[in-house]
């Protein structure tokens, strides 16, 4: 069994957004990324992989093919394939724990930004 607590993950910074691999083996890729209050994620694609959001704590919105949805606290969101994503709104400061599968190949998705 692989287990992590997801509290030392949890880091907010003013400058930018932080990025916290939890898992990351030949399959599946997870990680906490944190964005504080008023702070952006550009709409992306993660080539082929498929991707699960589950927001841990704070509020905002999530962009998936150019449709918005208000997230917050338990939300969930499942992003296939070549969707595109991003979070154009960030109301409070936002935990989200995001997994992707199969892993990515390009390794700039595997890298942590703190």
């Amino acid at each position: 069994m692989n287990f992590r607590n997801l509290d030392g993950s949890i880091e907010f910074k003013d400058n930018q957004l932080t990025k916290k691999i939890v898992f990351n083996d030949e399959d599946v890729l997870g990680f906490v990324l944190n964005l504080k209050h008023g702070q952006t994620l550009p709409a992306h694609k993660h080539e082929d992989s498929s991707l699960t959001l589950v927001v841990l704590q704070g509020s905002g919105e999530v962009q998936v093919e150019g449709e918005i949805q208000k997230i917050n606290k338990g939300s969930a969101v499942l992003v296939k394939g070549r969707e595109e994503l991003g979070i154009p709104k960030v109301d409070e400061d936002l935990s989200v724990f995001v997994t992707l599968t199969p892993k990515p190949k390009n390794t700039k998705f595997s890298k942590e930004i703190s």
